[in-house]
């Protein structure tokens, strides 16, 4: 992760006009001249923009992606926004595609650009046009909607309308109307909640919808529009055709006799027409004199998270009021309590046999996360770490991945704050004031049996990366140039220096050398490493020359690459039908996940998982789902050919924790569970709404968005992969 600030905040919304997938994505493409993209909006040079901003353009005839570049210099030379986004071939009239930002910083002035992209050609760039951000007191953001979805077909009868609450505001100003351009509103009120449901809309009617924060300084700004269309009568005859009045309630989930379920549960049922509120009873008697949950819910739907093990219920649902006939009832029984293996000890050394990982002589099988981040909130906020230290421990997680490197002052983020808490001040200059909080991180981590896999060094600019060590030696194009890096003797001497320097580096907390520590689960060489258009053994070779350098120094840990897990070619090796899109198996991005898993001091392969940036799709459909398993499949077993164990050291989908988000980890942790995967790290499990927004696939809780099934979902499969051999 961290290729940009993007990868750390990927967009909340990308609305096109037609959406389809890509057959394939080229990064790397010849540009042969075609027509410019004209920008739309904000006007250039426009001020009092949100911090997620909508940037709008016309669409190019034929162009199928875009490059999109935010940043806040204007010769681009260090980006925040640096991504590529599918839209459909042009079909007619003058289309325009919309990307809403991530959240950017306040009163910053920033630079945009987009580049066309079609089968065989590319380019040129639009003009650079600015835009300034409002400052802390210019208001509120805008809502996020949530149901109806845009495009969605109802039933007539009560429509719930629901949306993202903003912070800070309580009343919202919401419309419907039967044109887009609201001039024919029907709805137009205040409420003082982020949900409301009318009732009185017209059968075979299309309708948008719309939703802005109410504030003492005004109405703004409005969302995102959304249409829906409400059927008609069934029979055609504009008669009202509805059930009778209070009919009783058709329980849907939990099924009649389910058993060995989860102790947090969703209640659902079928709706009745004009009605909205109902009541709810759970209870341990079939004749609920024992009731032990009575709520009345607006909606469809009730979930509990606090129900017992090994015990059978009873739940039933009637429309609310007095005199409503009750549903059927229902019986449920819950699983079993778990029995939790306890979690490994930190005292002994990972090691590898027979492609497993190995710990205290048995093999070791883990679901863990990334927490790049800690080493610097140790400074900024010691509380950050405490926080997500007592979450790991509760969730079970054992295994965690940590940047062990922040290098200078001219790349990154530190380049704009003097606050991060930067390592390697400048070339052979370390602060010491910094490793010792990246002492006690791992001193915290190890004192709750986790073990930390860490990078010595970022391909992107974040945290310094080689663009910093670039920058030092002098390179005129530092940012991303791995072929400058892995050739300047400066550079290298550098690397190697720092490397050694943590490697025999005494803990100050825990008086253990960094070579001697069994909390270090191995060392990574580099975070994604890319070699973009150079023969994929150039970097091979230089991943087996640090590999060999580092194991000269520390005999103890394993060493991985780091890498994404791109392949070059199309090899034979990979289930080549199961992937819709083959930009990974032939990515040109000079890295061969298979020549360097082949490497002998290599001691297990890598690869990282986000399919959104790789050219499947936003939508989790079969296509995307098939080339999730084969990734998964496909690497493992290429290491396993090698007798290594395999990791998926990132994964993650950008969707806020929506039902996107949901669908993937669920069928990703079912088939890493079936094909008893070595190992996989969430980008990233956050205990705050400190890095609870960076990226949309994060999991949040306790706090921030408070992803309760996400994360229950996430510490279920932490337990089950634990208990996998």
């Amino acid at each position: 992760m961290m290729k940009t600030l993007l990868k750390l905040a990927i967009p909340l919304v990308v609305v096109f006009a037609f959406i389809t997938q890509c057959d394939s994505v080229e990064p790397k493409i010849e540009q042969t001249e075609v027509e410019q993209i004209e920008l739309l909006s904000p006007l250039n040079s426009a001020t009092d923009q949100p911090i997620n901003v909508d940037l709008t353009w016309k669409q190019i005839k034929g162009a199928k992606v875009y490059e999109l570049m935010v940043s806040e210099t204007e010769n681009f030379e260090s980006a925040v926004i640096d991504t590529l986004i599918e839209t459909a071939s042009f079909e007619s009239g003058s289309v325009s595609v919309s990307f809403k930002t991530p959240s950017l910083k306040r009163e910053t002035t920033y630079y945009w650009k987009v580049f066309p992209i079609k089968s065989n050609q590319a380019g040129p760039w639009s003009e650079v046009w600015s835009f300034t951000t409002r400052d802390s007191e210019a208001g509120p953001g805008s809502a996020d909607l949530f149901t109806p979805m845009d495009g969605e077909t109802l039933e007539a009868g009560d429509i719930l309308f629901e949306w993202g609450s903003v912070e800070g505001v309580e009343t919202y100003n919401y419309q419907v109307a039967t044109d887009t351009e609201f001039t024919e509103i029907t709805v137009d009120t205040l409420v003082i909640s982020s949900a409301v449901t009318v009732d009185n809309l017209e059968a075979g009617t299309e309708y948008s919808w719309r939703v802005a924060p109410e504030t003492e300084s005004g109405t703004g700004p409005w969302s995102e529009t959304w249409s829906f269309v409400i059927n008609g009568k069934e029979d055609g005859s504009g008669e009202d055709t509805s059930e009778p009045v209070n009919p009783k309630v058709t329980l849907v989930s939990p099924g009649n006799g389910d058993s060995d379920l989860s102790t947090g549960l969703k209640f659902t049922w079928n709706g009745e027409f004009g009605h909205s509120e109902y009541d709810y009873q759970l209870s341990v008697d079939k004749a609920f004199d024992s009731v032990i949950k009575e709520e009345t819910v607006f909606g469809t739907s009730y979930t509990t998270e606090d129900l017992q093990y090994n015990e059978n219920y009873f739940w039933r649902v009637k429309i609310a009021g007095n005199g409503n006939e009750w549903s059927d009832i229902w019986s449920f029984s819950t699983e079993a309590e778990p029995v939790t293996p306890p979690p490994p000890s930190s005292g002994d050394f990972v090691t590898t046999q027979n492609s497993n990982f190995m710990l205290n002589g048995e093999i070791h099988r883990f679901a863990g996360t990334n927490a790049y981040y800690l080493p610097n909130y140790e400074k900024l906020n010691s509380g950050v770490v405490d926080r997500a230290m007592n979450l790991f421990e509760d969730s079970g997680v054992t295994v965690l991945r940590m940047w062990g490197f922040y290098d200078g002052y001219d790349c990154g983020y530190s380049r704009n704050d003097s606050n991060e808490n930067v390592i390697q001040t400048a070339p052979g200059e370390y602060s010491e004031s910094a490793l010792r909080d990246l002492d006690s991180v791992i001193a915290k981590g190890k004192a709750r049996g986790i073990k930390f896999i860490i990078p010595f060094v970022n391909y992107w600019d974040e945290l310094g990366g080689i663009c910093q060590y670039n920058t030092w030696a002098g390179a005129s194009n530092p940012s991303r140039n791995m072929n400058f890096f892995i050739n300047n003797s400066e550079t290298q001497k550098w690397f190697k220096d720092y490397i050694k320097m943590l490697l025999n580096r005494v803990n100050t907390v825990t008086g253990v050398a960094y070579k001697d520590e069994p909390a270090i689960f191995a060392w990574q060489i580099i975070n994604e490493g890319r070699n973009s258009g150079a023969n994929a053994q150039i970097l091979r070779n230089w991943y087996q020359e640090i590999a060999q350098y580092i194991k000269s120094i520390d005999s103890n840990h394993l060493v991985g690459t780091g890498e994404e897990g791109f392949d070059e070619g199309t090899p034979s090796e990979y289930t080549v039908s199961d992937y819709s899109n083959a930009y990974v198996l032939r990515a040109q991005e000079g890295t061969s996940y298979i020549e360097n898993t082949s490497i002998p001091e290599i001691d297990f392969g890598s690869a990282h998982w986000y399919p959104n940036e790789w050219g499947f799709g936003t939508t989790i459909n079969d296509q995307l789902l098939t080339a999730q398993r084969a990734w998964l499949s496909d690497h493992q077993r290429i290491a396993e050919s090698y007798n290594k164990p395999f990791l998926i050291g990132e994964f993650g989908f950008p969707g806020w924790a929506d039902d996107r988000v949901i669908k993937m980890y669920d069928e990703l942790y079912q088939h890493a569970e079936s094909i008893k995967l070595d190992g996989n790290l969430l980008w990233q499990l956050v205990a705050d709404g400190t890095k609870c927004w960076e990226f949309g696939g994060n999991i949040c809780h306790p706090g921030g968005r408070t992803d309760t099934e996400l994360y229950n979902k996430f510490k279920q499969h932490i337990t089950n992969m634990r208990k996998l051999k």
